[in-house]
């Protein structure tokens, strides 16, 4: 919502542009000019955490173990977007600066299945069980019983907004510098999801067992920002370059929610749904939200060409950091008391013994963006 009513400001700023042109073709702010810019991303962001292990041939602690699915990362890359920026100078030195960006939602996923049969490998699925203090599993296949499939998928999106004071300072040579202060927005959406299946193998019943675990994360940015840019003019050719620094507050968000699909527990009728998965259970679902601190530098540089004195096209690139966020791979904890969820067996309804694991606890880690864009900037 907060990105959505920032982009409708910078259009409606960007409209304005267009409204105020003169008959000679200058757009007049209270005396001063405009500008839109309009770039094609193609970004690239730091991998997803993947590190629990989810499906192996063996004990997670086991010396020859392997997995065959997690324990590692997940990306998306590269990934597609746009950047808008708008200008609007008040004065020959002093001037207001939109930028808006978005990077759409985009997905990736990895599996793994077996057959069941005689001659294939049993699936498991590795846990800390915290009834026994000792490392468990539970079979997502088992031959020749049921076959079994698994699979994790990654889901991500990242936009934002800035709006900006600048004012310049005085050209030196062919350089013109300006410094910049204003307020910044970020938006990290993230959603890792765990699927499984088993069902059973003829000639026993057709049966449905699915499961679902879902870790969504989500992060945003509100800062202060201040930074400086600087540009070179050689004949047609402009060169630019820039540094932004912002300081502000991170609000992490983790919704964590599983469930069990089957229709075992009522003779192989229409499928019940009951709440807890493997590693999502009643014990850390739900919605958990903090504020935290953060730093989000971004560096970046272009080269232009000029063609006509109203009209450049670019290349540009740029590097975005985030000091603190959360990513919802890292958000998994494999201490589970399996009494919790009807997943690893038993007859409903669920009654739970012991110490309810698997808990939740906010893990925090860093975060970037590199980007690549192709732009055309045109002032009126």
């Amino acid at each position: 919502m907060h990105l959505r009513l920032l982009t409708l400001s910078v259009a409606s700023l960007l409209a304005g542009a267009a409204v105020a042109q003169t008959p000679g073709g200058t757009t007049t702010f209270g005396g001063g000019r405009g500008s839109v810019t309009v770039e094609a991303l193609y970004v690239w962001f730091k991998a997803s955490p993947t590190p629990v292990p989810l499906i192996t041939d063996d004990y997670a602690n086991a010396p020859a173990v392997n997995v065959l699915l997690g324990g590692g990362t997940l990306d998306t890359n590269a990934n597609p977007g746009f950047r808008v920026t708008g200008t609007w100078a008040l004065d020959s030195r002093r001037s207001l600066e939109g930028i808006v960006f978005f990077v759409p939602d985009r997905s990736t996923d990895r599996s793994v299945s077996s057959s069941g049969t005689l001659d294939s490998i049993d699936l498991l699925l590795p846990f800390f069980d915290v009834t026994t203090n000792a490392e468990s599993y539970t079979e997502i296949s088992f031959s020749p019983e049921y076959r079994g499939a698994a699979r994790e998928s990654l889901s991500n999106d990242l936009g934002g907004g800035e709006l900006n004071f600048t004012w310049a300072l005085a050209p030196q040579g062919g350089w013109n510098v300006d410094v910049l202060a204003g307020l910044r927005f970020l938006q990290l959406s993230e959603d890792y999801q765990i699927t499984t299946e088993s069902p059973y193998i003829p000639p026993n019943p057709a049966d449905i067992w699915t499961t679902t675990d879902q870790f969504d994360a989500r992060n945003r940015f509100w800062g202060a920002q201040v930074g400086v840019r600087a540009r070179f003019d050689q004949g047609p050719w402009v060169g630019s370059g820039f540094a932004k620094v912002a300081l502000g507050s991170m609000q992490q968000r983790v919704s964590i929610n599983g469930y069990l699909a089957t229709n075992d527990f009522n003779n192989y009728g229409a499928p019940q749904t009951f709440s807890g998965g493997y590693f999502a259970l009643t014990t850390n679902s739900g919605d958990h939200s903090r504020n935290a601190f953060a730093v989000v530098p971004e560096l970046g540089g272009s080269v232009g060409y000029r063609l006509t004195p109203a009209a450049t096209v670019f290349v540009g690139y740029s590097f975005l950091y985030l000091s603190n966020v959360v990513r919802p791979g890292e958000q998994i904890n494999r201490n589970v008391n399996p009494s919790y969820s009807l997943a690893y067996g038993g007859e409903p309804p669920v009654r739970p013994a012991g110490s309810p694991q698997p808990s939740f606890s906010f893990n925090t880690t860093d975060f970037w963006a590199q980007s690549v864009s192709l732009g055309l900037s045109v002032r009126f």
